[in-house]
């Protein structure tokens, strides 16, 4: 097991105000919402999971849909027409089995909707951390959950028994003033670090003060105004597919 389920949960829940302000979560959940209304509109009953009724403004008017924030608890398989679920599966210990229940909760021809972090997510902030911790301890902690690849995604898919499958992905890139800026947007989207192996001490300004100096080492820029900034990287990976 790579993950604390209980400690995602935690996150979720505490986080659950700041993640509906969240610009980044926004986007997502948009982009989400607008490629299911542009399905066709012969399903008639769905299940979203992953965000509140307030994070998809149309669809959360339409009585067709059930949104839960967290794991719905399903009266029976094949019940939906349509299942989405966002931001939330690449926290799972089992991908397949996971994958494969949601997949259980859909009609023959039903839709398959997701979107989840991928791979190349934080990549920045994990070689600066890793850097910083080599030079500190010795040794570096998982300071980063590790994400699939979109070849990943596109594989399980496959393997659960999706078909016609579409798999593609937005790469987000973002400036920050500070590394705590980063921190605290990280903590508001609910995805503070839940590995199991992760380093339960608190984290000194020292250590932090050492990732930032390899951070804007070697993932910075400047802009016209002379400001300096670093980059943040977060890749969003989008699964479509029918059963």
């Amino acid at each position: 097991m790579l993950f604390d389920i209980n400690r995602v949960k935690e996150n979720k829940i505490r986080s659950r105000e700041s993640r509906s302000r969240s610009f980044l979560l926004k986007r997502v959940f948009g982009d989400l919402e607008n490629r299911i209304l542009d399905l066709p509109q012969g399903w008639e009953c769905g299940l979203i999971e992953g965000c509140r009724k307030n994070d998809l403004k149309k669809l959360s008017k339409n009585n067709k849909v059930t949104i839960s924030e967290l794991s719905h608890n399903a009266a029976k398989t094949q019940s939906f027409d349509l299942y989405a679920n966002l931001m939330q599966l690449h926290w799972s210990n089992d991908p397949y089995s996971d994958f494969f229940e949601k997949v259980k909760f859909l009609k023959p021809k039903g839709h398959f909707m997701c979107c989840l972090f991928g791979s190349e997510t934080l990549n920045e902030l994990r070689d600066s951390f890793s850097k910083a911790e080599i030079k500190l301890f010795g040794a570096a902690s998982p300071r980063i959950s590790p994400l699939p690849e979109i070849r990943d995604v596109g594989n399980l898919a496959t393997k659960v028994g999706l078909n016609n499958c579409v798999v593609d992905r937005d790469i987000i890139k973002v400036n920050y003033k500070r590394i705590l800026d980063l921190f605290l947007d990280i903590k508001k989207m609910g995805e503070t670090n839940a590995t199991l192996e992760r380093r339960k001490s608190l984290t000194t300004k020292r250590h932090i003060k050492e990732v930032e100096k390899f951070y804007f080492k070697d993932f910075s820029k400047k802009t016209e105004k002379s400001d300096n900034y670093i980059i943040t990287t977060f890749e969003v990976i989008y699964l479509y597919g029918t059963k």
